[in-house]
């Protein structure tokens, strides 16, 4: 048996997180996308899915960066945490019964502003079942349209790399040898 992580040492990438990596890829074209609210950036063309907190500190700084790309079609599922952010159900529930649920999420993510919307049916329960179904148990979670994930907030510039499929390589934690060695 062999434990723990398995590293090529000559590329320096930690084969096993590249493993899992393909492993806990999930099919985009699985999601229910109906159950999020759509929010299209230039033509559209790149396809983001993000699971968010409208309570979230991370989520709210993530929103900046989602701002900054262009050509992405972002399909926003509405994910509270009510155990960390009791009220998140409720702003949730706002969110997505307001006649415009893209400009609702977005004016609440940066100026929290919430909308006065009348009650309707909702999808977080299903969306709280796909999240557990699919191993999601933070926010923010992003999936991108080959089915990778970004656990947590990422930059622009690291999600544009992404959606690129220009990855950084996953590098291993070991000291570079030294001449004579």
């Amino acid at each position: 048996f062999v434990f723990g992580h398995l590293f090529d040492m000559k590329e320096q990438k930690d084969l096993t997180a590249q493993r899992l990596s393909d492993i806990n890829r999930i099919d985009f074209a699985q999601l229910p996308l109906q159950d999020a609210i759509k929010t299209v950036r230039g033509d559209g063309s790149r396809k983001l899915a993000v699971f968010s907190d409208p309570d979230c500190p991370y989520c709210k700084g993530l929103e900046g960066e989602l701002a900054k790309l262009d050509n992405v079609t972002l399909y926003t599922f509405l994910y509270p945490l009510e155990g960390l952010h009791p009220d998140a159900r409720k702003k949730s529930e706002r969110i997505w019964c307001a006649s415009n649920r893209a400009r609702a999420w977005s004016e609440f993510m940066t100026a929290g502003k919430l909308p006065d919307a009348p009650k309707c049916v909702t999808p977080i329960e299903r969306i709280n079942q796909l999240a557990g179904s699919l191993g999601i148990n933070g926010t923010p979670t992003l999936i991108l349209q080959d089915g990778s994930l970004i656990p947590g907030a990422a930059s622009a510039a690291e999600i544009e790399r992404r959606l690129a499929g220009k990855a950084a390589p996953i590098k291993a934690a070991v000291t570079p040898r030294l001449k004579g060695d």
